[in-house]
Order: structure tokens, then sequence, then C-alpha cells
């Protein structure tokens, strides 16, 4: 079965209606509402994660590989499981999936604080990776399951907007908790984050995927991953704008690794900020989310104007606004070139989602959006581990540079190197067949 996507057969005048649905009336359904406050809350608990983890490994550690060393394993896990949490998300429940996911990290989140020593923070950093393996490809399956195709994109826009916000709110909380009582009793409140998703999720209602070949039951589960486990790695394969996006986003995990690993030393030794440099930090953070804000509010114009295939592209320009860290410039600017990055990002988040959720069949997206997520997974593990090494020989203005540079200009040429605009544009990017993928 074939299925053209939204973006080719409605025109755009239709799609420009329909993606300005009004926030509220999305909010006014109660299931919809309650997949938005579960995310709405794990966007806050990452947020302050985001801030607390290096810190906290940068004072157990004064270390920048260590700070490499830790993201790295928060990422790893989540290749090596991809397999498994794709095809689980595709055949049970999405939401007891996504419930069992925040139950776990809820504990584990909770023990960080006790940790004395990296190795310690280190094995909780693995188990709470898997925890998060498990459940974001059922998050991101089940936001098109539930908000259905005519509202995609105003939904995936609401998400982004609110995924902003709480990037802004959150990390100025986070920065006085940090300043109060350092980085460790920060993961108390992702606790609480986790609390929240778990209440909304109680009676969040998802539609049962339809099309799966056979049952967990009847197969178990080892033999189906061994039978379907590449599933999701052919649709990538073949369908070009999925293979576009999964191209750049793997390029484009160098500027976060940087932002991380580089920010930290950034703040902490270049800048000589003292006592101010963990704030900064978080204020950086802080600064990006806003312009990711008001980048998700006016996208849908902007889409109207260009089309969302040139909105995708102009949107991973971003990264070149690092540059200006090579510099060395006072806070206000750097503070300034992150919010710039933040509003250009949020074009490429709406349209590279909206696109992977129109291109790929229901009952594949789970395993679409693991084997997806490990891609990218891996690249940003080569990222952070190269960030970790690289940052203490080329210090950390030049490093922000160069990473802003290489995915800046690469970001979009990947998108035409891998025929990935010249499908959207055309017109010709298709669903594949729904028989596990093929």
């Amino acid at each position: 079965m074939t299925q053209q996507p939204a973006s080719a057969e409605t025109p755009r005048s239709a799609r420009a209606t329909s993606s300005r649905a009004n926030f509220a009336q999305l909010l006014a359904e109660p299931n919809l509402r309650r997949l938005w406050f579960s995310q709405l809350c794990s966007a806050a608990g990452e947020s302050l994660a985001l801030i607390a983890m290096p810190l906290l490994v940068y004072d157990l550690t004064s270390s920048a590989r260590m700070v490499g060393l830790i993201e790295l394993l928060l990422i790893l896990p989540r290749v090596i499981a991809a397999p498994i949490t794709g095809l689980l998300a595709d055949r049970l429940d999405r939401r007891r999936v996504m419930m069992t996911a925040d139950a776990s990290r809820l504990v584990l989140v909770s023990l960080v604080p006790l940790t004395e020593s990296f190795w310690q923070l280190g094995f909780l950093a693995v188990l709470i990776a898997l925890g998060n393996a498990l459940g974001r490809p059922a998050e991101l399956a089940a936001v098109p399951s539930v908000a259905g195709p005519q509202r995609l994109v105003a939904a995936l826009s609401l998400m982004q907007v609110s995924n902003g916000v709480i990037r802004i709110a959150v990390p100025a909380v986070g920065a006085a908790a940090i300043a109060a009582l350092g980085p460790g009793p920060v993961f108390w409140l992702q606790s609480l984050c986790f609390i929240g998703s778990l209440i909304a999720l109680r009676k969040l209602v998802i539609p049962r995927v339809t099309g799966a070949v056979t049952s967990l039951a009847s197969t178990g589960i080892l033999r189906a991953a061994r039978d379907e486990m590449w599933a999701g790695i052919a649709a990538i394969r073949r369908i070009a704008i999925v293979r576009g996006v999964t191209a750049s986003e793997a390029l484009f995990q160098l500027a976060p690794a940087a932002m991380t690993v580089a920010g930290v030393i950034y703040t902490e030794e270049t800048l000589h900020l003292g006592d101010r440099a963990q704030s900064a930090f978080a204020l950086m953070t802080t600064s990006m989310a806003a312009g990711a804000v008001v980048g998700a509010l006016v996208a849908h114009r902007v889409e109207s104007r260009i089309g969302r295939p040139l909105l995708l592209a102009l949107g991973y320009t971003g990264p070149l606004f690092l540059t200006a860290a090579f510099f060395s410039p006072p806070m206000a600017v750097i503070y300034a070139a992150w919010f710039c990055f933040g509003f250009l990002d949020a074009f490429a988040v709406i349209s590279f989602q909206a696109y992977l959720a129109e291109a790929v069949p229901e009952e594949l997206r789970g395993r679409v959006y693991a084997a997806w997520g490990a891609i990218v997974s891996l690249a940003s593990a080569i990222a952070y581990s190269l960030m970790g090494v690289v940052t203490p020989w080329f210090g950390a203005p030049h490093t922000l540079a160069l990473a802003g540079l290489i995915v800046g200009i690469g970001g979009s040429l990947t998108l035409v190197a891998t025929g990935a605009l010249r499908s959207v544009l055309g017109g010709s990017a298709v669903v594949t067949r729904t028989d596990r993928g093929e």
C-alpha cells in the first residue's frame, strides 16, 4: 500500500489553514491534553537534567572528558536497545510502555543525588538511558495517532512551543536550585516531573495500532525482534525525506555536543565567570529555548510563504550562530546568538517531525522512530566523545565555532545530497508498503 504524504497531496493554502488551528482548541480535547501534559512534564525533567548532569559530573571530576563520557553513557543504551524498544512500541499498548518507562526513571533519578563517585553516577545513567530508550519511540509514535493527520502540524507546533516555554522557565528554576543546593538535588525535582507525567498518562487513550502481521504472544519477542528489527532501517533507507532528515540530524548532533561539553568549559574557564559560571551556562540554554518558542510561533506563517521543504533547509542553518563564540564576546552577544540558533532550530524540528509522521505508516512508526533514534543517538555518542577530546585541544571557543560551521553548512547540503529536498519539492515522497516495511 502506498500513500502520498500531506505535503505532497494537500494544497499549501489548506495546509496553512489547518496548521493555524488554535492551541486552545487542541487543548480542549481531553485526550490530546493528557498527552501534551505528559510530554510537558518530560520536557521539564529533561531541561533540569540537561543543566544539572554536566555540572554534577564536572563537580565530581573537574574533567571535560568525563562530561563527554557521561553523555555517552546516556546515549549508547538507546542505540543498543532500539530493535527491541521499537518493536515494543508497535506491538504493545503504547500508554503502558510510556508509564513503565516513566516509573522506572522516577526511581532512578531519585537516586542520583545520593551518588558519591563518577562510576556510581555512570551506572545510574545507563539505567536511566534504558528507560529513555523504552519510552521515547512510544511517545513519538503516540502524537500522530492522538492528533490525527489534519491536526498534526498544529499539534507538533503546540508541543514545540510548550517545550520551548518549559526550557525558558525550568532552567531558571534549575539555576536557582543549583545555586542554593548544588546540582545533585535538582534530580529530585526531575522525579516530580515523572510523577506528573504518570498522572497524565493514567487516562490517556491511544488508538490501537492496525496492520501488525504477528503478535508477540504467538512468535515470542526475541524471534519477532530477529525477524522485524530491520524494518525501521529499511524504511529509512527507502523513503528519501526520512533518509535525508536522519542524515542531517546525525550531523546536527555535533552542535548540542559542543554546546554541552565546550559550553561548560566556556563559562567555567574561558570567560572566567567564577561563581556566575553555572548560572551563565543555564541562561545559555534558556536563551536557545526562548528562540525556539518564538520560532515555533511564526513557523506556520513562514511555511505558508516559502513551503515546508525550504523551512526545513533554513532551520538547519541555525548552528552557524555558534561561530559567535570564536570571538569570546560579552555574554549578552552569546545569549543573542543562542536565541537565533533556537529560533531557526524550531523550523527544522517542526518540519522534520511532520515529515516523519506523514511519510511512515502507523504500524511501522515505533520501529522507524526507534531506528531513527538509534542512528541519531549513535551519532550523538560519537559527537560527545569527540567533543570531550577536541575541547581540551582546541579550546572551547574554537570548538563551538567549528561545530557551528560544519553543521550549519552541512545540514542543508545533506538534505540535497540524499535527495530529500528533491523528493518533497517534486511531490515524490511516498509511504512504503506496510507489510513489514517491504
